[in-house]
């Protein structure tokens, strides 16, 4: 049984790690889940010890080959980050396991998907958030097979992810199953056998026509036709040993403009520079920041063209209820608040901005600083930091000179589908994800987090242009198709075309409907789960006060005495 017990944990682990890593292989998903079914089947059957760390390191196996170069930016938070993440995937499996004591098996597998679904919604809204590897994000290798996500998003993937499983691991445990010998319920076997069949079409059916439907779409699909010209520039500073006091802001601002005078052209309408590319940069006296003057000399010799800048900037407030949440008092009583900024500017200087509302836990923000005040003190003892930076309340796309609405995703935002969505629904016409994501040096984590700016262009049916400083830049098109894209670590600019649209998907326009529906029903089954272990409980209870054997019960061979045979 450990043997079996190893090959389910190590067959899970590498079958759901492979659509995050190998191009094209987003559908090996589908079955991936298999394995750990069976272990579940295992679980219940034989009741090893040990059941729920070996769940959990089957979970853990998966979280370290997917995302182990989060050990790049810090080793305690990628501890961290891996350890939580596995918990919450192992708790979700787990809950499921139990829930056989309450629900028939397709109830317990019903109870499954929305639980996991809801789940992944919930996880994008709370601060401590880490959904990079949701299900449905492993169809990012292979976007032409999702094409439908522009109706129900990538939690629509999820589902089918789950539901796919289910059906196969289902048909394949009744065809190993001799002549009915699993059946609990007693059918025939010439009905059982009928079942089985009827599960094989369903899986079948649940497989091919989401394919052939994606399929469709991307065949018939047509990209508007309303083009901007865009530089995007991947300036490649280093940013363990350039960026942040190696290299002079001055010498920073020579590479980029070098990068950038060599592709721009008199007809180009945007530039568009990676996540925190300029530092100290003051918001109320811009001209104070030397990248700043750089742009708007050239803004200058391009009056024409837009500029799209990612900067860490503040502010100070003169009192404590004028700063936002996670203000650092500077004294004097002065509050000071930082900030992860996209900024627009043109010849007039500075059009709006928006502030990255998707923070990175221990990094950028401290999570629940507001009920755990000292946080902050242990944050910064492991590395990390001693304050959060401040937020926008919700999406805000840049308003350029040309009436085009620019939306943008500053860093791993974009793996947020429903928060993505909003840069549509508000009334972007392409979108621009800027990035730093030289962090991670030369690892999947680039890779993934360029390859989820497809499934983001899909469900909105906008062109992405996805800016690193030293991972991938690139332009994506309404499809999810990769129009053109850099090397790793190559300073470079490249200029491309970028397709407005103003169209709404209906992902774009109606939101996450699948996340809700799964919160709504697994509301229904916790309830329904409840009454029924309540209900459960009252016989047994009845029938011990009767001296009867609780239903369930250990059986003893004999029958219990009563109260009045004992007086005889």
């Amino acid at each position: 049984m450990k043997q079996k017990i190893l090959i389910y944990i190590l067959l899970f682990a590498g079958l759901l790690s492979i659509p995050y890593l190998v191009p094209h292989l987003g559908w090996v998903s589908l079955f991936a889940f298999t394995p750990l079914l069976a272990l579940a089947d295992l679980f219940i059957e034989k009741e090893p010890r040990h059941r729920k760390m070996l769940l959990y390191s089957a979970f853990l196996l998966f979280n370290i080959a997917t995302t182990f170069w989060i050990n790049w930016i810090s080793v305690i938070g990628a501890a961290s980050a891996i350890a939580v993440n596995s918990a919450v995937m192992m708790l979700m499996f787990w809950w499921f396991i139990k829930s056989r004591r309450h629900l028939t098996r397709a109830q317990s597998y019903v109870f499954l998907i929305v639980l996991w679904v809801a789940w992944e919604r919930v996880y994008q809204n709370i601060e401590i958030s880490w959904p990079w590897l949701n299900l449905g994000n492993s169809f990012a290798t292979s976007p032409h097979l999702v094409q439908w996500y522009e109706y129900t998003g990538f939690l629509g993937g999820s589902v089918w992810i789950l539901l796919s499983n289910v059906l196969l691991y289902e048909t394949v445990r009744r065809i190993i199953a001799k002549s009915g010998a699993e059946n609990p319920e007693g059918v025939h076997p010439v009905l059982y056998r009928r079942g089985t069949v009827a599960l094989g079409l369903a899986e079948a059916l649940v497989v091919i026509v989401p394919m052939v439907i994606s399929l469709h779409i991307y065949r018939n699909y047509q990209c508007t036709d309303d083009p901007v010209e865009v530089v995007a520039v991947q300036p490649n500073i280093d940013s363990y040993h350039e960026k942040h006091g190696g290299l002079s802001q001055d010498i920073q601002d020579q590479r980029l403009f070098s990068l950038i005078d060599s592709v721009v052209t008199p007809q180009t309408d945007y530039v568009i520079t990676p996540e925190t590319y300029t530092f100290r940069f003051n918001l109320d006296e811009p001209e104070g920041n030397t990248t700043y003057r750089s742009v708007m000399s050239f803004e200058k010799a391009h009056p024409d063209c837009n500029f799209i800048l990612g900067a860490i900037t503040y502010r100070f407030f003169s009192s404590k209820a004028l700063a936002p949440a996670g203000a650092a008092e500077v004294g004097g009583g002065m509050w000071y608040s930082s900030y992860n900024t996209a900024m627009a500017i043109d010849t007039c200087g500075i059009r709006n901005f928006y502030h990255k509302s998707k923070l990175v836990p221990a990094v950028e923000i401290i999570p629940y600083q507001r009920y755990i005040p000292f946080l902050g003190k242990i944050m910064e003892a492991c590395g990390g930091s001693s304050s959060s930076y401040g937020i926008s309340d919700d999406v805000e796309n840049l308003h350029c000179k040309d009436s085009t609405e620019v939306g943008v995703m500053i860093c791993y935002e974009s793996i947020y589908g429903d928060y993505f969505r909003k840069t549509a629904k508000y009334g972007a016409d392409f979108v621009a994800v800027i990035t730093n994501d030289g962090w991670w040096g030369d690892t999947p984590g680039y890779r993934q987090h360029f390859r989820y700016a497809k499934l983001r262009a899909i469900e909105t049916r906008r062109d992405v242009v996805h800016v690193a400083n030293t991972g991938i830049s690139g332009f994506i098109d309404q499809r999810g198709d990769v129009v053109q894209q850099t090397g790793w670590w190559v300073p470079t600019a490249i200029r491309g075309t970028v397709n407005r649209n103003d169209k709404l998907t209906y992902f774009a326009e109606h939101g996450d409907f699948v996340g809700r529906f799964c919160c709504f029903m697994l509301l229904l089954m916790l309830a329904a789960i409840l009454v029924k272990a309540i209900v459960d409980r009252k016989p047994a209870a009845g029938e011990r006060a009767s001296g009867k054997p609780a239903a369930g019960g250990p059986v003893s061979g004999k029958p219990a005495a009563s109260k009045s045979a004992g007086r005889k």
